[in-house]
């Protein structure tokens, strides 16, 4: 059961609103200062703080500060009967997740904890995901580094098995780590790009992209529908578990690049640091131009595929702002009929069968 603490120093406030969130399912503890609730904070674990922001003595915005060093994973809601925007903001700097006005409905109370609450246990338990592929990624990557060393020819195979355990968690994108493989080198081609070390990463990054979503819930990788913002933000976080995956192998080092910056875009409003142009290492941003092509001639829960000519004529729409010009220029070069062979579900079949390309990771 989810704990709350209440901090008012209006006895009929906090009694009334005890009671309601009692009735609810909660169990709540009061206090009726600051002083008093970060007692009662140090002592017992919450959930969530409710807390008033004058009061005498310290004020609701000192006990927010004070309870998120106290528990970095509490939520805080304040109230205030004031309606001041420097107040409000001074509240989420403090770490609140929201701010109500006095006087309040009841059903606006509840509807706000309840969202707090939902946003807590998401965080939770994407540490515990975490926490739990750190353990499985470490213990691993100490098999992984003995079997490169003992037995080279197994790189593929090694590979392989990465690929096929996301496909295993998401069915709906199956093959879809192997089809853009080949568009990216086919693109590189385009480009004139020989370097054989970028093809093997670019080859490498462009198989394992997704690999960090393994450390997402499935609640949120299989969501039907829009994902809500901190589901979001928890679903953004898998370049960094995948790079964090990739970059730990030395023979992946180049093709972590991949991993971790094929969602940033040309006009630096894409993620994980909002890099821009020529900043986004170029193996990622012929992946972003592969990688979204085949995303939208493919299905998706949350929309139907589109056609080639409707999807070369978005990537087009896009260039200079999303993608890399140079690099959609490349892609538009190779015929229409070429594309179509992206269009099935299978992946190419003679994707893996590359020994050279064994022999080159050494």
């Amino acid at each position: 059961m989810d704990k709350i603490l209440l901090v008012d120093d209006d006895p009929e406030v906090s009694s009334v609103l005890g009671e309601f969130l009692e009735r609810e399912g909660y169990q709540v503890e009061v206090a009726h200062s600051a002083e008093e609730g970060e007692s009662k904070l140090r002592k017992g674990k919450f959930a969530l703080l409710l807390t008033d922001i004058r009061m005498g003595g310290k004020s609701g915005l000192d006990l927010a500060r004070v309870a998120k060093t106290i528990n970095p994973h509490i939520e805080v809601i304040v109230i205030s009967a004031i309606k001041d925007i420097t107040m409000a903001i001074e509240a989420m700097k403090a770490g609140a997740f929201s701010y109500l006005l006095k006087p309040f409905y009841l059903e606006e109370v509840l509807s706000s904890v309840k969202n707090a609450l939902e946003r807590r246990r998401l965080r939770l338990q994407n540490i515990e995901y975490r926490q739990h592929l750190e353990m499985l990624v470490e213990e691993r990557t100490k098999k992984l580094k003995y079997a490169l060393q003992a037995l080279r020819n197994s790189y593929l195979e090694i590979l392989k098995v990465l690929v096929t355990t996301l496909d295993a968690r998401d069915v709906e994108t199956e093959g879809h780590s192997e089809r853009v493989v080949d568009l990216s080198l086919k693109i590189a081609e385009k480009m004139g790009i020989t370097d054989r070390d970028f093809l093997r990463d670019l080859r490498l990054g462009a198989l394992l992209h997704d690999i960090g979503k393994i450390g997402i819930p499935d609640k949120i990788l299989r969501k039907e529908g829009k994902l809500s913002p901190s589901e979001w933000e928890i679903m953004k976080e898998h370049v960094l578990i995948g790079y964090k995956i990739v970059s730990m192998v030395d023979f992946l080092k180049g093709a972590s690049e991949i991993v971790l910056y094929h969602h940033e875009r040309w006009d630096g409003k894409g993620y994980p640091q909002g890099l821009k142009e020529e900043q986004i290492p170029l193996g990622a941003r012929i992946f972003a131009v592969a990688d979204s092509f085949d995303a939208m001639i493919h299905n998706r829960v949350y929309r139907r595929a589109i056609s080639i000519e409707d999807a070369r004529e978005e990537i087009r729409r896009n260039s200079r702002t999303q993608f890399d010009p140079r690099v959609v220029e490349a892609f538009l070069s190779i015929p229409p009929e070429r594309l179509e062979s992206f269009g099935a579900k299978a992946a190419p079949k003679n994707i893996w069968d590359i020994p050279e390309f064994i022999l080159d990771m050494a």
